[in-house]
């Protein structure tokens, strides 16, 4: 009798990782079937295995040059006059054994034609961000707008071309919206919330927020 209890509570540990995984599973296939409906109302493509040759060229932005077991997924995709839009689900995992961790992000990525941005990024500034300040971390601040400066870390390879395109009137836009992550370069530009995957009934206010943050540079550019 001694052996059946720890056999017990195997069979129930095993039990509820098969029902924590089939859970799991159910709630990603009504997801993806919730983004191929939301994708046929804005006559979009919809590739739910996403597509290899997008995953490539977004190789050179720092959210996908971390971790490993990189997965773009649920992508939406399409276009309107000369921007191309695409939204889609990203996963990559960091650390090992007991100290890993997935990260999930919902992605929109813009590609447009016209005047190219330079290299940036823009995401909300944290403690360790500061003490890196201190060490000579790159941060680009502005005196005249110290709340901008407190709230976020930008960053970018030509610093000069970066301030030019962060105009007062940029600024004042990123001053009323908090927590808000960024990448550009070139013709392209990147939107999304640090580790979060959006519900699909979000993903048109995500989007139009992302519409917003495009004209604020386009038209600075």
């Amino acid at each position: 009798m001694g052996f059946l209890f720890p056999a017990g509570i195997i069979i129930g540990v095993i039990a509820i990782a098969a029902w924590v995984g089939y859970a799991a599973h159910v709630a990603e296939k009504k997801r993806t079937e919730e983004l191929q409906r939301l994708a046929g109302e804005l006559a979009f493509e919809f590739l739910p295995l996403g597509d290899s040759l997008l995953f490539q060229s977004l190789g050179k932005f720092q959210l996908f040059s971390q971790g490993r077991s990189k997965r773009l997924w649920n992508l939406l995709r399409g276009t309107t006059n000369d921007l191309e839009v695409a939204i889609f689900d990203y996963r990559y995992v960091t650390g090992s054994g007991k100290h890993s961790h997935t990260w999930n992000h919902t992605v929109i990525c813009f590609r447009f034609a016209g005047q190219p941005l330079p290299h940036f990024s823009l995401r909300p500034e944290n403690f360790a961000d500061k003490i890196g300040g201190w060490f000579g971390y790159q941060d680009i601040d502005f005196e005249t707008h110290p709340a901008f400066s407190k709230q976020y870390l930008l960053r970018g390879a030509n610093e000069p071309a970066v301030r030019s395109l962060f105009t007062s009137d940029v600024l004042n836009y990123f001053d009323q919206k908090p927590g808000l992550t960024i990448e550009a370069s070139e013709n392209t530009l990147l939107f999304y919330r640090h580790s979060a995957l959006l519900k699909p009934q979000e993903v048109r206010s995500f989007m139009e927020q992302g519409f917003g943050i495009l004209t604020q540079f386009h038209a600075t550019s």
